[in-house]
């Protein structure tokens, strides 16, 4: 076999797709949330990773909805953001209004607000904002999840473990959660890190220390 100049061949790049991108924005927006040590940087990647999934899923609106359409067979129940999801999951109005009650806004505005704070300073170089709590943060990687999901009929590791999560911790937001995923069983081992409050810090990080044992 003639080996002559092959190793001077540079390697073979792997070139990173935008989903690529945000499948690892998200998988590690999730352990810093259960690690729950950096919720400012679990959120702006949770946040990075929905913007570019939205511009992913803009792109191949026709297509995506085509294939929903094909799955769900009622063009009434295609959903193509969690936004249009949240309004049959729960009482959106009810939900806007419990952010507003707090914050003076509504969570879309508030997400929103958030992202500005991070991406820009021209403006408002001196100013600050309140710190965003485990919650808030929740909802902004399951935005995330249901937009990686819909493009790539996948979910990883880190993924299923948040929705198992947030299936005890939140019920009413994945009632259209993949059956495969929130299982009996999977619950049932959830519910072993859970004390009381789902969100205790003591749980989230029971459940990260076990991310990391099995990955």
């Amino acid at each position: 076999m003639n080996l002559e100049g092959s190793c001077n061949q540079p390697p073979k790049t792997i070139m990173i797709t935008k989903t690529d991108a945000a499948e690892r924005q998200l998988n590690t927006s999730i352990r810093l949330f259960f690690e729950n040590r950096d919720h400012l940087s679990s959120y702006a990647l949770a946040a990075a990773s929905r913007e570019v999934t939205d511009g992913v899923i803009q792109s191949r609106h026709s297509e995506l909805y085509q294939r929903e359409l094909a799955r769900v067979g009622d063009p009434q129940k295609v959903r193509l953001s969690y936004w249009e999801e949240i309004n049959v999951l729960i009482d959106k109005d009810k939900f806007d209004k419990n952010f507003k009650d707090k914050f003076g806004m509504n969570f879309v505005r508030f997400h929103n607000r958030w992202q500005n704070f991070l991406k820009h300073a021209d403006e408002d170089p001196d100013a600050e904002i309140d710190p965003i709590t485990t919650k808030q943060l929740a909802l902004v990687i399951l935005a995330a999840i249901w937009n990686y999901r819909l493009l790539t009929q996948h979910l990883t590791a880190e993924m299923i473990i948040f929705l198992d999560w947030i299936a005890e911790a939140e019920p009413q937001l994945v009632k259209s959660a993949p059956d495969y995923v929130v299982t009996n069983d999977a619950i049932a081992e959830m519910r072993s890190f859970i004390s009381v409050d789902p969100y205790d810090r003591d749980t989230l990080e029971n459940i990260y220390t076990a991310i990391r044992l099995q990955f």
